[in-house]
């Protein structure tokens, strides 16, 4: 089996992170050539964590996302006479952290799987909101594999020929991850996924490696960790953080790859010129803490706060007929020079509003806004 591997990295700094030479350590021990995608056009630093194991290395714009990438690779920096000479095809991005388990064990489960081209995860049908957009069942982007009758055929081929760079993360989503599941299965082609080994049965709207990644990790040895599972945007931020201290417990991973992902959320430009966690600063500051919001992102604050070993007094929110025991109206708090609120919300405008339902009663200096860490603000 000769496979070729193109993976494809993003940093605003133009730094290849430690994590990655991780990953192309591993990928290269199942006997793979790699084609190393940068999409900016220097590095600045990390080139050492990946050139021992690498076949080649190209620059270019940050023009459609990965999947822009993926076809720069196929279409120009390689060519498809050079792609025609490997059996398998990997496309693969810097979206994950891993691997926990030796990867060429997943490539032989996957040797029994009847189909054509398979992925780490799959979902089923859904839709997206803001706008609707419904989708069929698919298998994930992040890890593709395309086996030969894939890979050698002319709809696979016509297929990037005619692919248009997306415009944005939705649209990257939806003409790429989406579009080539739809466009391969009317080809005839075959789809799987290395859940489906596992008989893993998905709900509706449900993505498995964000809302359950510690079930797949500790009782499936599932052999990555998407980062975006780590933000505490995500509703599955809880199960992601179990993951995380089973990793740890168990030493399948360095622990300090993972956390800097953790804590470099938190990370707000204004609070200094490094990146650091802005919200830890925030914490130690103070000599007690709110947190202004008890939805998805407010709660899964408090699984971080235990996860830090930190306290909070209590959830505070605007009207407190359907809340739960544990929270307190903005009126209830004695809010003393001392006293800092963290305003737990994605949106801006509703933090702006939450922040002005306090008043004149505390600084801005006091308040520490979920919404402006600038991990947080990518998509998901």
């Amino acid at each position: 089996m000769k496979r070729l591997c193109i993976y494809v990295t993003y940093n605003k700094n133009n730094q290849i992170k430690e994590y990655i030479g991780y990953i192309i350590k591993a990928i290269r021990q199942c006997d793979m050539d790699i084609c190393f995608v940068c999409n900016y056009f220097e590095c600045v630093s990390g080139l050492e964590y990946i050139q021992p194991y690498v076949n080649w290395i190209y620059y270019r714009a940050n023009t459609g996302y990965d999947s822009g990438a993926y076809k720069d690779a196929l279409c120009d920096f390689i060519g498809w006479d050079k792609v025609y000479e490997y059996d398998e095809l990997i496309l693969t991005n810097d979206s994950y952290l891993g691997p926990f388990f030796p990867v060429e064990d997943y490539f032989r489960q996957m040797n029994s799987a009847e189909c054509d081209f398979w992925g780490m995860t799959g979902q089923a049908a859904g839709e997206f909101t803001n706008p609707v957009y419904q989708f069929e069942a698919h298998v994930h982007s992040y890890f593709f594999v395309f086996r030969k009758t894939v890979l050698h055929s002319e709809a696979f081929r016509d297929f990037w020929n005619q692919f248009e760079y997306p415009a944005s993360f939705r649209q990257a989503i939806i003409n790429f991850e989406i579009q080539i599941n739809v466009y391969l299965r009317k080809c005839g082609f075959k789809a799987s996924s290395l859940i489906d080994l596992w008989h893993i049965e998905l709900e509706r709207n449900v993505n498995p490696f964000l809302q359950h990644p510690y079930e797949l990790i500790a009782e499936h040895r599932f052999p990555i960790l998407k980062k975006k599972s780590l933000l505490i945007r995500n509703p599955g931020f809880s199960s992601a953080l179990r993951a995380v201290q089973y990793l740890k417990e168990k030493e399948l991973y360095p622990a300090e790859l993972i956390e800097e992902i953790i804590e470099n959320q938190f990370y707000i430009p204004e609070f200094g010129e490094q990146e650091c966690n802005s919200l830890e600063n925030f914490y130690h500051q103070h000599s007690k803490i709110y947190i202004y919001g008890d939805g998805v992102c407010g709660r899964n604050l408090a699984v971080y706060f235990e996860y830090k070993g930190w306290r909070f007094e209590h959830f505070l929110v605007t009207n407190t007929e359907e809340a739960d025991s544990d929270v307190m109206t903005i009126e209830q708090v004695d809010i003393g020079p001392t006293v800092g609120i963290i305003i737990s919300v994605i949106n801006p405008t509703v933090a702006e509003e939450m922040a002005s339902n306090i008043g004149e009663r505390c600084c801005k200096g006091q308040l520490f806004f979920i919404s402006e860490c600038r991990s947080i603000q990518l998509p998901i």
